[in-house]
């Protein structure tokens, strides 16, 4: 099969991560100046690697003067722009977290693993948030500025594995987990665990909580996705990816306007499958079908997600590239046809996370795309689609800084910021 495809490298901007305490420190008079250091890349351009000096103003406050190819104004406590002109970066905003939470988190032997938050989930109605991390840890955060996380968290406890997906029910009062113990589980808000599921062989990766809540979804590295009736407790139905092939994630698309583009308008749903070696399209009933296009250079599929509102799809590979493609590339005829698909990177580390953004609720033809890599390097793209040839145009909006070099495995949209979350152990609120 032969795809369109050419590689869009997009720069990015990185800013030491502890720069908001370089500024605080010279603002007390802890030290009278220091430097903080700024980098820009473009995959098949040098590097700019810069510095700004913070530098104590009598009266309070700091001055910050840039040199060494970078342009670093500070807007606001928290936000930055950064110009680097030799990689055609100019007045790009870096805003560093509003909010940081610590989970609570005790090793109780030195082989216990670090914290890592593989998933989490903001609570619908509610100032809380679900995280699922090692060793069957799954917690309930309070996130208002007048909660105590140490004393209003509550433990879901249960697993055994690793908690590698979580969710909260439309209502806010019950919960999904998912573990590499291959159990799902149904918490109530306080911690009680009335049903668990099993029938999963291997480790399960994700998972989609249908309507209100009575049906439950189900992605495991077995090659299969599994349909759950929570009233009663039990399997309803089971697909197997051909080959039986491990999920990595999958996406339910049961939209209108998604169905029609798929050309299966008579189908209820239909499951957008991740797999390591490309995309399985299963209807609910009937057959499913591949659309095999990963190349040598994208390298495996890691996760994958789905915006109904424009019809976008988009991957993301362990080589840092990103597939950009409209949902009607994958209906069965065009699976095996010539189809735009446009592919970015910002680097070449895996693409851990996506996310698309909440509507915008105007007539913009553009969405917005969250990004997380095994490096950190957060960030805000729009994706704006060419309504003749199909194809993408790529921009990033917004860097998020603070975060080492560790990876970012989830994020949580809202209407009150975007959290992310993974391999530091930490929530941030953007």
């Amino acid at each position: 099969m032969s795809k369109d495809k050419e590689t869009h490298n997009l720069p990015y901007v990185d800013i030491q991560h502890d720069a908001l305490a370089v500024f605080d420190d010279v603002e007390q008079g802890v030290v009278l100046r220091e430097d903080i250091w700024i980098s820009g890349y473009q995959v098949g351009s040098t590097s700019v690697h810069g510095k700004a000096r913070v530098e104590f103003e009598e009266g309070g406050g700091s001055s910050l003067t840039s040199r060494e190819g970078v342009k670093v104004e500070r807007k606001s406590k928290t936000n930055f722009v950064v110009s680097v002109s030799k990689l055609g970066i100019h007045d790009l905003p870096v805003r560093f977290p509003r909010q940081v939470i610590h989970p609570p988190y005790k090793k109780t032997s030195p082989l216990d693993p670090p914290l890592q938050i593989n998933s989490l989930s903001l609570n619908p109605k509610s100032s809380h948030i679900l995280i699922g991390g090692p060793d069957g840890y799954a917690l309930i955060l309070p996130i208002s500025s007048d909660a105590s996380v140490e004393k209003d968290s509550v433990r879901l406890q249960g697993h055994v594995g690793d908690v590698r997906d979580v969710k909260w029910f439309p209502s806010g009062e019950v919960i999904l987990t998912a573990s590499s113990d291959l159990s799902l589980r149904v918490f109530g808000k306080d911690g009680v665990n009335p049903r668990t599921f099993k029938g999963h062989t291997r480790a399960i990766t994700s998972t989609a909580i249908l309507g209100v809540g009575k049906q439950l979804l189900s992605g495991s590295k077995d090659g299969t996705i599994r349909l759950w009736d929570v009233g009663k407790g039990v399997e309803v139905k089971k697909w197997t990816v051909e080959g039986k092939k491990g999920v990595e994630a999958f996406v339910v698309v049961e939209d209108e306007d998604g169905l029609r583009a798929l050309g299966v308008q008579d189908q209820e749903r239909v499951l957008v499958v991740g797999t390591q070696e490309g995309v399985w399209v299963q209807p609910f009933d009937g057959e499913g079908w591949w659309v095999k296009d990963t190349t040598e250079e994208e390298g495996h599929l890691v996760c994958l997600a789905y915006d109904e509102t424009s019809g976008t799809i988009v991957t993301g590979h362990t080589t840092g590239i990103m597939t950009v493609r409209h949902v009607t590339t994958l209906s069965k005829g065009n699976a095996e046809t010539t189809t735009p698909i446009t592919t970015i990177r910002r680097n070449e580390s895996p693409v851990y996370s996506l996310a698309f953004g909440l509507p915008s609720g105007s007539s913009s033809e553009s969405v917005e795309l969250y990004v997380g890599t095994a490096a950190g390097l957060p960030c805000r793209l729009s994706l704006r689609r060419d309504g003749g040839e199909g194809k993408y145009t790529a921009k990033v909006q917004e860097e998020f800084a603070g975060w080492e070099a560790v990876g970012v495995e989830c994020f949580g949209v809202g209407k009150e910021g975007v959290w992310c979350a993974g391999g530091e152990g930490g929530l941030r609120r953007y």
